[in-house]
């Protein structure tokens, strides 16, 4: 009796676990579908600097924004760039105003490229992003 007991409270501990990671799990996208989340982020932020008139308000932003990317899990090369992007975001939650003078991290140049590339099949990049823009160049 004793060890159908445990046996039956291991399961449980196991599917609490299984649902309390599924639920934390980042979700797997492709190239068009980080692309979207990045341009919707880069909009939200570029309308709060437009709108907004204090401080917390950028920041309420930029902390939407890596709670976006955080959600989501781009392809393998770009897994260092998407760490430190949030890094980098999280840095400016202090300073909402510091992306419009601290150029971001960038990915490899062949993947930049190819985020380039795609950036116009993207409904939400209505702008180009510093995949595409001359800033990324320097």
């Amino acid at each position: 009796m004793a060890r159908s007991f445990l046996l039956v409270a291991t399961a449980g501990l196991l599917a609490v676990l299984a649902i309390a990671c599924d639920d934390a799990s980042p979700t797997d996208v492709d190239d068009e579908a980080y692309l979207a989340v990045l341009c919707a982020g880069l909009d939200r932020f570029s309308d709060a600097i437009q709108v907004e008139t204090e401080e917390a308000g950028i920041a309420a932003a930029i902390e939407a924004f890596i709670e976006d990317l955080s959600a989501v899990a781009p392809p393998r090369d770009l897994r260092d760039f998407h760490e430190a992007f949030i890094d980098y975001l999280e840095d400016a939650v202090d300073d909402p105003t510091s992306p419009l003078v601290v150029a971001p991290p960038l990915p490899a140049d062949d993947v930049r490229e190819r985020l380039a590339g795609k950036e116009r099949s993207v409904e939400e990049c209505r702008e180009p992003t510093f995949f595409s823009s001359s800033a990324a160049d320097q």
